[in-house]
């Protein structure tokens, strides 16, 4: 018998079962990460559920369908928004009110009153903001409602190469304060160190002459 059988299927015809075998879908699914298996799982969950609620023709469990899925979208448009505007390409007009106000004085006598009650991060983000203000002053850059703060320093950076590191720190911090979910854990010393820092960068660059509109790169 079992010679029969060994002459019955030959080398070609054994591959071809053997592929035939290999290619049906629990050998497949083997194949895929815990987490493709979860989210197969999870599409085969609701496409039995959409198709029972087309089938049993009734408005409320389709109208339940329909908003379950209208928050699944919502809860994702949420995340990627959340995850995708990352603080560095926020316009700075978008959130920042120096844009609307970029006199410098006040922006430190903002930050000043905060530090005095002991508001630390809100004094280093107005002491920024008062940064940014000089730095529209002097005619260095061009608080539009294009500019954010990484591209603010990028070009004060650029016409002030030796203020360069300085500037970088100031979008920097100024950022993670306003955005950043770790920034509660600052301490207050390190801010006082910060707003010191700023206050006397602010000084330095208080004292520059001012630009030429025409001669700075927007």
């Amino acid at each position: 018998m079992s010679a029969l059988l060994s002459s019955a299927i030959d080398r070609e015809t054994g591959r071809e079962w053997v592929e035939h075998e290999l290619s049906k879908k629990e050998y497949s699914d083997t194949d895929l990460t815990p987490l493709e298996q979860l989210g197969q799982w999870l599409s085969d969950i609701w496409d039995s559920i959409v198709s029972g609620a087309l089938n049993s023709n009734s408005p409320w469990l389709i109208l339940i369908v329909v908003v379950a899925l209208a928050a699944i979208v919502a809860l994702i448009v949420w995340r990627v928004r959340r995850v995708g505007l990352r603080k560095t390409s926020l316009p700075l007009s978008a959130f920042d009110p120096v844009v609307a106000s970029p006199e410098p004085g006040p922006w430190r006598n903002s930050a000043r009153a905060a530090a005095q009650r002991g508001d630390m991060t809100t004094a280093v983000i107005d002491s920024a903001r008062a940064i940014f203000a000089v730095l529209s002053q002097k005619q260095i850059v061009t608080l539009d409602s294009a500019s954010t703060a990484s591209e603010l320093s990028r070009t004060a950076g650029g016409e002030l190469p030796e203020h360069r590191r300085e500037l970088t720190r100031v979008a920097n911090v100024f950022n993670d304060l306003l955005f950043g979910e770790d920034h509660a854990q600052t301490s207050a010393a390190a801010l006082q160190t910060t707003y010191d820092e700023f206050r006397a960068f602010d000084e330095t660059l208080s004292a520059l002459v001012p630009r030429h509109r025409s001669a700075v790169a927007s």
